[in-house]
This record gives structure tokens, C-alpha cells and sequence, in this order.
């Protein structure tokens, strides 16, 4: 078992209206609720993958591969599901206040009047 100390976070941001920061974040506690927009591995998103367009397509990691999808032909006939986003990629998240959110994040963004603490280890 990990030392308890392990549990606790290194540090935090505070990320009000459109501030970025980056480091290696796993939680995001909600202040004053709006969206934030994140990048890192590890985001599933609900997707027709199969209907998506070339360019979306190509934002989503193939489950078969465990690479980026190559272009729209690839997915054709992949049924709607969750489907893993690349890194790079950007996902918005609408937050309330309270609320918290976990995952690998390697960056973090208000967008508006949002407030948040952004927890990094």
C-alpha cells in the first residue's frame, strides 16, 4: 500500500476565464461552473464513428490498431460507440460547481467566466 502522502497532490492551479496551464493534472474541482476544454490520453467519447467526417475521423484512436484512425475508409463499418481520442485533441467538458473530474490531463482551459482548481501531481 502507498504511503498516504502519495494521495495528496503536489499542487494546484487556479484557472479562472481563459487561462491555460499545463503540467500533469488528475483532477479538476469546479469553483464557479462553465466549461473547461482539456488534452491528454485517456478521454472516451461517444461517437458514430462510421458517419463521422475525414477530418474527425482521424481524432479518434482505431480499438483494432491502437492507432489514430487513417482517414474515413478505415472506420467505415466500425458501429457507434466510445471510442478513445488522440492526445493532442482537445475535449470540452461543461462543469457545475462542486463537481470534480478525473483523468490524464496534460493541459487545462477556462473558457469564460469558469473557475476551477486543477490539481496537479
Amino acid at each position: 500500500m502507498a504511503h498516504p502522502s502519495q494521495a495528496f497532490p503536489r499542487g494546484f492551479y487556479v484557472i479562472d476565464e481563459a487561462q491555460t496551464a499545463t503540467a500533469d493534472f488528475y483532477a479538476v474541482t469546479c469553483e464557479v461552473a462553465g466549461d473547461i476544454t482539456v488534452t491528454g490520453g485517456g478521454r472516451f467519447e461517444y461517437v458514430d464513428i462510421d458517419a463521422a467526417s475525414s477530418s474527425d475521423v482521424v481524432k479518434y484512436i482505431d480499438p483494432s490498431t491502437g492507432q489514430p484512425y487513417v482517414n474515413e475508409a478505415a472506420a467505415s463499418g466500425d458501429a457507434a460507440g466510445f471510442y478513445e481520442k488522440i492526445p493532442g485533441e482537445t475535449t470540452t467538458i461543461s462543469l457545475a460547481v462542486g463537481q470534480t473530474v478525473y483523468g490524464a490531463f496534460t493541459s487545462v482551459t477556462g473558457v469564460g467566466n469558469v473557475q476551477v482548481l486543477a490539481y496537479y501531481k
